[in-house]
């Protein structure tokens, strides 16, 4: 089944409260700052709800209104260049975003977004599917 606008906005919000905040914890732990990931990790959550009226908006142009995983790599590649983007943009013309360290680096942002993307997509692409089948079946609403 695709997902609907609100399925899209239900699960992102879902896997980031869950996966995300494990991987941003363990992240943070690792880095030796947790506000950083955390802040990082809102970002994402706050740019994704615009990014997936995109997402979908474009997905609708595909007959089968779905999108291979190929698609959902580009998709999160985007996603990830744009918050980076932001997080630059915000060094050179002010301050840091908030929550963001100055000390931050483009290899530590790599690692943080693409182990958080990675994971939540290996959710969606198994246990999701597997023990939520009203999930899949239900264009990816919750409630």
């Amino acid at each position: 089944m695709t997902p609907t606008l609100r399925g899209r906005w239900q699960t992102r919000v879902l896997l980031l409260g869950t996966v995300g905040l494990v991987v941003s914890f363990i992240v943070g732990l690792a880095l030796g700052d947790l506000l950083t990931p955390l802040a990082l990790l809102g970002y994402v959550l706050l740019l994704g709800f615009g990014w997936d009226i995109l997402y979908h908006y474009l997905q609708s142009w595909r007959w089968d209104r779905d999108w291979p995983p190929a698609f959902q790599l580009a998709g999160a590649m985007g996603e990830g260049l744009l918050i980076w983007g932001l997080v630059q943009i915000s060094r050179v013309v002010a301050a840091n975003l908030p929550g963001v360290a100055e000390t931050l680096t483009t290899p530590q942002f790599v690692v943080h977004y693409g182990t958080v993307w990675f994971m939540m997509f290996l959710g969606t692409q198994g246990p999701l599917r597997v023990l939520f089948p009203h999930w899949r079946y239900r264009g990816g609403e919750w409630w």
